[in-house]
């Protein structure tokens, strides 16, 4: 565990540092002026001096800013503007004490001196650490501020109990830091959040926020450091990270970890990839989209896109499939996945496949590369409404009275100049993806709900804005444009 080890009085810390010194440092917890320090202005009794030093790596070293990572540790130092609260009685913290840094700090050792509005106290029981933090009860911040190879030090809580003032006395941490380390090309990463959750228990959030416009990632891993409450309960951690001031990344860890009290607890080195989604994002990226966002859960994690590609033809034969083997076909709620992995299962060996069911064949094979079971699939109602509404430049949650299940129906205002331009913006977005079927604004786009007689489809008529249920085969504008889960 690190330390900080406390001494009261000038003396007493040259007879730690030069043990032939006298150790008459009492006087100075007496209120004897400290005749040897010139900074320290006089009183009229009470403690007014007190004087920090921790042994750390090897030779002392004490608390603050943050020097360069050693050995897996990360050394500390005083700054100047440092200020500790002393409280008379453990346990009560109705009236406290500061104390500020003498000097410029940056050393291994600090005089603190005396600098409240009152009569310093006689007798000392705790000494907090960072005094700014006394109003919240030491409390770990959860805004804390990026700090080059090091963590935001104004977030270090530390504690020392006071039982011997004649005895060197220890600064203990209160926290712990967890730290992700990335990798990247240049992407600035503007903030990180992290979400710790332990079992059972209620998640805590921090947030790290980096200066300026960002920290830029390099082929050099980067590391971000969040002080955390330290506890030995295991957690689950999960790093947010955010470029440009949009998250678009999160980090979790696979197992729970302990944030024991001064530890850091290190992820591997991971490179940066975005795998957070607004909707209307390209996806994966923006270098090689496959397609555009149209839906997000789980914050942006998950989500659906619509492919920039499409097959024109026939949807199948005017027949059943739900009576012809196709079970999950009308199923509740619709599962476009499950439907169109099965349908190509059951139909893919037939000799007229491909000239039956054009766009299932082109799926299978083109699509997903001959994988039975690949990601791409038809869409569902629920999913071309939706989509439809995104294109509109409308929130689907805010028209439930425009239903999946009813057709020929229009959505109201579709029609609207807003609406319009909306839906040419999303054309040209999606067409603009290399080697993209142009998005015709007209005709349907085909779902894989057929209806109850199974010889027609459901469908959105694109420049109606409504659902249509046409013929399976023969329709002039039919056209699959797969989505798929991510």
């Amino acid at each position: 565990m690190k330390k900080l080890t406390f001494l009261a009085g000038a003396a007493l810390v040259c007879a730690l540092v030069c043990p032939g010194c006298s150790g008459d440092g009492f006087d100075e917890m007496n209120g004897t002026p400290d005749a040897g320090n010139p900074d320290t202005p006089a009183a009229e009794g009470g403690i007014r001096t007190l004087t920090v030093g921790m042994a750390q790596f090897g030779a002392p070293g004490t608390r603050a800013s943050f020097g360069d990572e050693s050995e897996g540790k990360l050394p500390v130092f005083w700054d100047e503007s440092d200020r500790i609260v002393a409280y008379e009685t453990a346990g009560e913290y109705t009236v406290r004490h500061a104390y500020r840094l003498v000097g410029a700090g940056g050393s291994a050792s600090g005089t603190f001196t005396y600098d409240g509005g009152q009569t310093a106290p006689a007798s000392i029981a705790e000494i907090y650490y960072p005094e700014a933090l006394a109003a919240s009860g030491f409390a770990v911040p959860a805004e804390q501020t990026y700090t080059p190879g090091s963590f935001d030090p104004a977030a270090h809580v530390m504690r020392a109990s006071v039982s011997d003032p004649g005895a060197p006395i220890a600064f203990e941490s209160l926290v712990s830091v967890a730290c992700l380390r990335l990798t990247g090309n240049g992407e600035k990463v503007t903030s990180v959040r992290l979400d710790l959750t332990p079992s059972g228990g209620q998640a805590k959030r921090y947030m790290l926020a980096c200066s300026g416009d960002g920290v830029a990632l390099s082929a050099t891993p980067t590391a971000f450091y969040i002080v955390v409450e330290g506890s030995e309960t295991p957690c689950d951690a999960a790093f947010t990270v955010a470029v440009g001031g949009t998250e678009t990344m999160v980090q979790k860890t696979t197992a729970a970890k302990t944030f024991a009290v001064s530890t850091v607890v290190r992820l591997p080195v991971v490179a940066y990839a975005k795998n957070l989604y607004q909707v209307l994002d390209y996806w994966p990226n923006d270098t090689a989209p496959e397609g555009i966002v149209f839906s997000v859960s789980n914050g942006g994690l998950n989500g659906v896109i619509l492919s920039h590609q499409e097959q024109t033809g026939n949807w199948g034969p005017n027949k059943s499939e739900k009576n012809d083997g196709v079970t999950l076909m009308r199923g509740e709620p619709e599962d476009g996945l499950a439907v169109t992995q099965q349908l190509i299962g059951l139909r893919k060996d037939a000799v007229d496949f491909a000239t039956a069911y054009p766009g299932f064949e082109w799926l299978l094979n083109t699509k997903n590369e001959s994988d039975a079971n690949g990601v791409w699939y038809v869409p569902t109602r629920p999913e071309l409404r939706e989509l439809y509404l995104v294109m509109c430049g409308m929130d689907p949650a805010a028209h439930s009275e425009w239903k999946a299940t009813a057709d020929n129906v229009a959505l109201e205002g579709y029609n609207s100049s807003d609406a319009v331009a909306a839906r040419q913006s999303f054309k040209t977005k999606l067409d603009a993806i290399s080697n993209s079927n142009p998005l015709v604004l007209t005709g349907r786009l085909y779902s894989c709900y057929e209806n109850g007689g199974g010889d027609s489809v459901w469908s959105i008529q694109l420049d109606q804005g409504m659902y249509r249920v046409m013929p399976k085969s023969g329709g002039q504008y039919c056209r699959i444009r797969p989505v798929r889960r991510f």
